[in-house]
This record gives C-alpha cells, sequence and structure tokens, in this order.
C-alpha cells in the first residue's frame, strides 16, 4: 500500500528485511490516493520490484504528471495549511511520475492477489481515494480516516466532506475489525462508527 514520501526509500527496504522480504517480493502497489507523501517512494519501488502499479481513474493524470494538488483544509488551522501549500509550496506537491498499470473505477477484486480481497471507491480527501478491504478483517484507507487527535479520526485535509462522509458509511457497511489509516494508529470499528456518529449529529444540528 503506497510509497511513503519521498526520500524514505530506505524505510521501505528496512520494513521489508524485518519481514523477510525483499523488493522482488512485492507484485503490487496499490495507491490509497496520489500525494506526495504516499507516492514519494513509488518511481523506485516500482523500479527495484517491477511490480505492478494501481489507482484510482480520477488521479491517473496526477499520477503521470508526478503533481496532485494540496486538498481543502476541514479546520482552521489545516484550511490555512492548504492556502499556503497550494501557493506557495507547489514543489512539496510534486513526485516523480509513474504510468500505472491498472486503473480502477469502483470495486475492484484483488482475490488473485489477496484471498477475500477488494478495492472499493471512498472519496473524499481526493477524488479517487480508494480503500483496500480484506474480508471482515482489515482494511487500508490511506486519508480517509486520521488517527492522530484521540478524539476523532475525521481527517483534517479533505476537497468534499459530503463524500468522505459517505466513504465513511462505506466503510462501516464493510464492518472490518480493524482501519489502517495513512496516519496514526490502527483504527476499531466501534471508533469510526462514534465518529461518524458525531460529525451527522453536528450536520443535522446545524440544519
Amino acid at each position: 500500500m503506497d510509497a511513503g514520501c519521498p526520500g524514505k526509500i530506505k524505510s521501505i527496504q528496512i520494513a521489508l528485511e524485518q519481514n523477510n522480504l525483499m523488493f522482488q517480493n512485492i507484485v503490487l502497489i496499490i495507491l490509497t490516493h496520489t500525494h506526495y507523501d504516499h507516492t514519494g517512494c513509488l518511481a523506485e519501488t516500482k523500479k527495484r520490484s517491477r511490480a505492478k502499479v494501481l489507482v484510482h481513474a480520477s488521479e491517473k493524470r496526477c499520477l503521470e504528471k508526478g503533481i496532485t494538488s494540496f486538498p481543502r483544509g476541514t479546520m482552521w488551522f489545516s484550511e490555512m495549511i492548504s492556502k499556503v501549500g497550494n501557493s506557495l509550496m507547489v514543489s512539496k506537491s510534486k513526485y516523480q511520475p509513474v504510468d500505472p498499470d491498472i486503473v480502477v473505477e469502483n470495486e475492484y477484486d484483488l482475490g488473485k492477489y489477496i484471498p477475500g480481497a477488494k478495492v472499493i471507491s471512498t472519496p473524499g480527501h481526493t477524488s479517487g481515494s480508494i480503500s483496500l478491504v480484506i474480508g471482515n478483517e482489515a482494511a487500508f484507507v490511506g486519508d480517509t480516516l486520521f488517527n492522530i487527535m484521540p478524539w476523532n479520526v475525521f481527517p483534517p485535509f479533505a476537497n468534499d466532506i459530503r463524500e468522505l462522509l459517505e466513504s465513511w458509511q462505506r466503510l462501516i457497511d464493510a464492518s472490518c475489525r480493524t482501519y489502517f489509516p495513512g496516519h496514526g494508529r490502527p483504527i476499531p470499528l466501534r471508533k469510526l462508527k462514534i465518529s461518524y456518529e458525531k460529525r451527522i449529529k453536528r450536520i443535522n444540528e446545524k440544519l
């Protein structure tokens, strides 16, 4: 899943070695989305492993160009970061371009790689955000969820909050035991449900 920040290829190598693996053992790289902190080592990882790269259709062009803009902020501090990022830190949005091998739109069966696994579309953070769901055991969700703050898993950045909450409902319906975000510790299903209910209640109170 994903390929980390630029300059972190050594960290990927160490993680592989700790699990008695090599780059050649990687056969598929699934991009939850194409922000630089998830694609920074993609080109090098693909070169070393010769693995296929899977991405959502709406971010295919970004991956081929090697640049994806910062998403909108969902909180006051992240709104400021987003504005500064898209105006003064454009270089931080860039990464080495990669041509994808597999382009998906909605659900995509990954059973030939992992029994019971599939990719589902979970937009909101970005238009092409996707998640890897493995049965009802685990879901790898990229930045659709964050687990940095103990009281909430709502991401500080999202381009479309309505779509994001629909994706949360889709993840809840998957009924996985554990959700693995791109940032922070694993999230149990109960915490995701509580965060979703609080966010929906807040929205309804504003209506």
